[in-house]
Parts: C-alpha cells; structure tokens; sequence
C-alpha cells in the first residue's frame, strides 16, 4: 500500500566517502515496505528541489516505525539532502514498485549482484531472507565498485552472516575485476543458482546477458531516471520483449510495472 507522509529525520549518519544513511520515522512505509520497493524523496533545504528523487529502502524496523536509506551524495539533490539535520522533516512517497521474491526450489544457492548504491535493496533481501529462515550459507552475496572507498553496506552484509565477494575494478578490494567475473565462477561451481541483481545499467546488462547464456533465472532492478515514480510522467519507460506484438517489445514503466524484471525479458 502506497503512502505520502512527513518524516521526521531521527539519525544522519556521514559514513565516509560522501556515503550517507538517513533514518526517519515513517510506520506506514516502514510496514509495508518490501525488499526492492523505493520510496520518491522530497525536502526543504539548501537548493530547494522541486522534483522528488527515488531512493531504494535500505531496511526496516516495524516495530519502531523507522526506515532507512543509504545515499552517495554526488549530485544538487542528494549533497543539498546530505546536509539535513537530525529532527528535519522529509516529505516521502512509498513504498513504489514491485519488489525481489526469493527462488521457492529448494537446495537453489541465492546469488545477489551489487554495484555501487545498487546494494541497498540487495542488503534488505539478505537479511529479510535469512529472518525467512533461509540458511545464510545458501546466500551468496556479489559486491562491486569501481574501487574500495566506492563499496556501499559492505560491513552490514557481513553481519547478516551470508557469503560475501568482493570485487573492485582497481584491485583496492577483493578481486580485481567485475561482478560479472565473480558471478560467472559462482555460476560455474554452482550446482543451480538464482540471481537477483541491482546496479549500473551497463553491469546489468553484463550480468543478465551471462545468466541467459548459463539458462540462470534472473531478476534486475533497474536504475531507471523516475520523475514522479508514480506511473503518470512515463519518464522512465523500457522495452520488453514480447513476440505477440508486431514490433517484438512491449513499453512499460519501470516505476510502476517495475523496477524489477526478468533479465530475460528486458531489452538493453
């Protein structure tokens, strides 16, 4: 169920490397909010914007009623965002979307791809899952980034005790390489395996294109530009692939039949 409220700001914490993590006090989004889903982000401050901006849930806490997002502030939105206090109000939307439903076939290993600020969703599958009762060892969690002071929630995926992989295009990290590199040894030392991956567009369409190939089941969420995420400005539409019509794709809206689909259906 969608809500708009006001938030009130209850931590703000700087965690290095222009990383940010906001909690505020939103109940009603902080109860229904499922693991993939975003919230559409509004403030007074420095700058002023005048459109909301989305921003994956990070996690949840329902029964205190908070939620929390991690940002990288880089742009006018998120740096002017970067400088609200502890106590200030932000107007939310959410949550919006569709969201990540874990693999049901037993004995399948869950593999979940992050690149940059694309881990947040991923982080509250992970421990959503594991608060399912599935076994962290069957979690195997694939984070990259251009370099180590650009990998988000690192620490946080580790606590949830699942499988972790580290991958830096410059070596500052884990292994030198990509997620896509990682993720097609795992495929290879897997005995079956479903991917759910959320990042870049060009590491999507990297990943989904290795796990067509390997006939692996995944699913993307898509870091679409979302002007309203509502389903009205249809700013942020894709094709899908859909050979009942004569031109081979269907245009849907990321925000709203979205932003997770099969990678399989998605044209890049």
């Amino acid at each position: 169920m969608r809500h708009s409220l006001t938030a009130s700001i209850l931590s703000h914490r700087d965690l290095g490397d222009a990383q940010f993590e906001m909690t505020v006090l939103a109940p009603a989004i902080a109860r229904d909010a499922r693991p993939g889903q975003f919230l559409q982000a509004l403030y007074v401050g420095a700058g002023s914007p005048l459109m909301r901006r989305p921003f994956s849930v990070f996690r949840t806490d329902p029964e205190a009623g908070t939620l929390a997002i991690v940002y990288v502030a880089r742009g006018a939105f998120t740096i002017g965002m970067s400088a609200l206090r502890v106590g200030a109000s932000i107007s939310l939307v959410g949550p919006l979307g569709n969201s990540f439903e874990p693999d049901p076939r037993p004995d399948v290993r869950h593999m979940l791809v992050a690149g940059g600020v694309g881990a947040p969703p991923l982080y509250f599958l992970a421990r959503e899952m594991v608060a399912a009762g599935h076994a962290p060892e069957s979690i195997c969690v694939i984070n990259g980034a251009r370099s180590r002071d650009l990998l988000v929630a690192g620490a946080d995926f580790a606590a949830v005790g699942v499988t972790l992989r580290e991958t830096t295009d410059d070596g500052s990290a884990g292994r030198r390489g990509t997620v896509a590199d990682e993720l097609s040894d795992q495929i290879a030392a897997s005995g079956g395996c479903a991917v759910y991956a959320c990042g870049p567009t060009p590491m999507l369409r990297a990943v989904a294109s290795l796990c067509v190939e390997a006939g692996v089941s995944c699913r993307v969420s898509l870091e679409t530009v979302m002007p309203c995420g509502l389903g009205v400005c249809m700013g942020c539409i894709i094709k899908l692939r859909n050979d009942a019509e004569p031109e081979g794709y269907t245009l849907v809206r990321s925000c709203h039949e979205g932003p997770i689909f099969d990678a399989a259906e998605v044209i890049w």
